[in-house]
């Protein structure tokens, strides 16, 4: 069983219905850390012992540098953050520089840090039972999605993407793809935003989706603030036989 908390699942913020990108695995382990990672309690955000990164961008890990000052005193072990290699090097360079946010992998010492910045093995990773395993992603920078596998339960997600054709091949091939989280930041009358920005639209989700498994959920993330409503009509007006899922920031769902 996958327990799948998206703690923000907006693409961009605006009131409470808009957090961005930062999903809670089994209590354990986020993938991403935008400002949604900010809406989980203290006592939450203590118990995640993994952050997984899909790409650097702002609104991605945004609350990571936050979340690290505010559990540090209230864990054992250091918060392990992995990313591909050169996700990690931007964190070095950009965030954890003690300019824009102090080096909490040397803090109290390098011996015993709050913080531990590791590149991602190719071959994937274990974290508290759940295997992580990278996907392809197209977005203009060093990014990635990921499958997530538990037993006979597999989840994929897209991470910040446009129209990818190796990651879609890539989770046809999987063998128990249960869902897919997947981006649409416009309705196709943007496309050429979304093809601009490196983001998918309505238009291009609707075939990728018709062409997987009917068993496989489709869980619809990072809607741009003020476009939500267009893209939801469009999708669910196109995939009527799917297990469709539009959720807002905070909804929990179970797989497996």
């Amino acid at each position: 069983m996958i327990r799948l908390e998206l703690a923000g699942c907006s693409g961009g913020i605006g009131g409470s219905g808009r957090q961005t990108t930062s999903y809670l695995l089994n209590d354990a382990v986020l993938i991403d850390a935008g400002t949604g990672l900010g809406t989980l309690s203290l006592e939450v955000m203590a118990r995640i012992d993994h952050v997984v990164l899909t790409h650097a961008h702002l609104d991605h890990i945004a609350c990571l540098p936050l979340l690290v000052d505010s559990v540090a005193a209230m864990r054992d072990t250091p918060l392990q953050v992995w990313a591909l290699p050169e996700v990690i090097a931007i964190l070095r360079a950009h965030i954890f520089n003690d300019q824009i946010w102090p080096d909490f992998t040397v803090i109290p010492d390098a011996a015993n840090p709050f913080l531990q910045l590791k590149a991602l093995p190719a071959d994937g990773v274990n974290l508290a039972g759940l295997s992580f395993t990278t996907l392809p992603a197209l977005h203009g920078i060093p990014a990635c999605g990921y499958s997530v596998n538990q037993g006979n339960t597999t989840l994929a997600f897209s991470g910040d993407t446009g129209d990818c054709a190796a990651f879609w091949e890539a989770i046809h091939a999987l063998p128990s793809l249960t869902a897919v989280v997947v981006e649409c930041s416009y309705p196709s009358t943007m496309a050429n935003m979304a093809d601009l920005s490196l983001h998918m639209h309505a238009g291009a989700l609707v075939q990728r989706l018709r062409a997987l498994p009917l068993a496989a959920a489709s869980v619809v993330i990072h809607r741009k603030p003020g476009f939500e409503e267009a893209i939801a009509q469009e999708l669910s007006a196109a995939l009527e036989d799917r297990d469709l899922r539009l959720p807002q920031p905070g909804e929990i769902y179970q797989f497996g």
